[in-house]
């Protein structure tokens, strides 16, 4: 029988039998030693791999929650915009149909260019926010927006 020395013999003084029993039972301890190094890597796996799963998942919801709230605001924006111009396109359709009624543009040609039918007197008036600005003074050429008053002569 030869002996084998312990990686402890520095520390210690003795020797480990080399038999088959002793063989055995080391062989016995080290894979103990590696099952259990074995388990604890499965259990760090089984532990830390749903764990980054479920991060990333979460991670992927929340960014999928974002882009349908934005795409929300969107939706919202966009009907609003959609009713504005739903309102603009009723708004030009009167007015198309005004413009093709020949006494609204007989009408319309007397204000805006102060033409005037037979027996008429156009009277321009100044506006209000003019009257506050120059008290007494006559007014002077005014955009379109000047005021015209129709009267019939008392002939």
């Amino acid at each position: 029988m030869t002996k084998r020395r312990s990686s402890n013999d520095r520390q210690q003084n003795y020797t480990k039998l080399d038999n088959d029993y002793v063989r055995n039972t080391d062989k016995a301890i080290n894979r103990k030693i590696e099952a259990r190094k074995r388990k604890i890597r499965r259990i760090a796996f089984f532990a830390i791999g749903p764990v980054v799963i479920i991060a990333v998942l979460l991670n992927i919801l929340l960014n999928q929650n974002e882009t349908l709230a934005a795409k929300e605001q969107k939706k919202v924006e966009a009907k609003a915009n959609l009713s504005d111009l739903k309102e603009e396109r009723d708004s030009l359709n009167l007015r198309i149909k005004q413009l093709e009624n020949d006494e609204y543009i007989a009408k319309l040609l007397r204000k805006e260019y102060f033409l005037s039918e037979k027996g008429e007197i156009v009277f321009i008036m100044p506006d209000e926010k003019d009257k506050k600005d120059k008290k007494g003074d006559i007014p002077e050429n005014k955009d379109k927006k000047d005021e015209v008053m129709k009267g019939k002569k008392d002939d």
